[in-house]
């Protein structure tokens, strides 16, 4: 396998910010992580489309891959990793007072739901579009193409038959992502993209993420962030740090706990999901964690026990199994006793 050089990273602050941190460096074995390991996960990626793989420990980039074409440089769609972006721009909005609670009723916050027909979608909480579990016509089904095509995705959701009464029934959709993006509009009158860089980003050091908008002009909180896989790996880094970032509370302590926490089941699976984040537990010993996901294989693998975080970018539309085995191999290679 071709051999990785590590460089130093410059980053191009937005003028709005302050922040002092860059990534520093370091090996596997300074943080007891076993790089034979690490290289094992590399060589399983040479036949797919992985384009990225970057391992932190203890605040440092202790390894990084990249397939050929591809640099740290380089700007990737996060897909619905984009959720836990929103979701944590939620977070902050409440604590803020824009929101006083997840669970009051989404129309206060979103005049499209406001003025929806079926009275039961004014019923619909701020929790239940965060856990997915708003009874709302799921978006990530057959009908993906015919809601991405349609002139308003927000009329598109509002104007079908409910699926489930609210808060009974788990269905994975981005189209309540998008009605969270809208709330969030709407409480800073502001664009998606300009709450994200003024009220997180920036402060974070994020300086290279851009975001789509669907056609009737709202941000896409659910799909449509784009960014390098160093600053996913500082948003990473920003919930391994309970919201915290060089002593500055970012998103509240409280809300990390929360959306990471599970708050609902995929009754297909069992899978257990938080406030736009899946949670997981990581190698033999069970390390309690996280991750955001998304399609194509975008990851934030977040194991907070043992401060690692595992971020991969790819287009690989086979089984994702094997991500989440190769973040418990490198989870499971950690031995604190081995540090040099």
């Amino acid at each position: 396998m071709k051999k990785l050089f590590l460089l130093p990273v410059v980053f191009l602050s937005l003028a709005f910010s302050s922040f002092s941190f860059n990534w520093n460096y370091s090996t596997p074995e300074e943080h007891g992580i076993d790089s034979k390991v690490i290289q094992k996960v590399y060589d399983g990626l040479k036949d797919k489309d992985v384009r990225s793989c970057i391992v932190i420990k203890d605040e440092k980039i202790i390894s990084e891959y990249y397939k050929p074409g591809y640099s740290k440089n380089s700007i990737f769609s996060l897909q619905s990793v984009s959720k836990s972006i929103t979701s944590a721009l939620i977070g902050i909005a409440i604590d803020q007072g824009l929101i006083k609670s997840v669970d009051d009723p989404a129309y206060i916050y979103c005049p499209q739901l406001e003025n929806a027909k079926n009275p039961v979608m004014k019923t619909i909480t701020v929790k239940q579009l965060l856990n997915h579990t708003s009874g709302l016509l799921g978006t990530d089904s057959k009908i993906w193409n015919q809601w991405r095509n349609s002139s308003d995705w927000i009329e598109y959701i509002l104007s079908r038959p409910m699926t489930a009464t609210p808060g009974t029934f788990f269905e994975y959709s981005t189209g309540n992502t998008h009605l969270l993006a809208a709330i969030l509009e709407n409480v800073y009158k502001k664009s998606l993209l300009q709450i994200a860089e003024e009220q997180l980003f920036s402060k974070i050091g994020i300086t290279s993420a851009s975001c789509g908008t669907g056609p009737e002009g709202v941000g896409d909180g659910g799909n449509g962030f784009s960014m390098t896989a160093y600053d996913m790996a500082r948003f990473g880094q920003l919930y391994c740090n309970m919201g915290k970032w060089e002593g500055k509370q970012i998103i509240p302590e409280s809300w990390v706990k929360e959306s990471t926490k599970v708050q609902a089941r995929r009754p297909s699976t069992g899978s257990r999901y938080g406030y736009q984040w899946w949670i997981r537990n990581y190698g033999k010993n069970g390390y309690d964690g996280y991750c955001a996901q998304g399609f194509g294989g975008e990851f934030i693998f977040v194991v907070p026990k043992i401060n690692l975080i595992v971020v991969f970018t790819s287009w690989y539309l086979g089984d994702t199994t094997f991500y989440y085995l190769d973040a418990n191999a490198i989870a499971d290679s950690f031995n604190p006793e081995q540090k040099r």
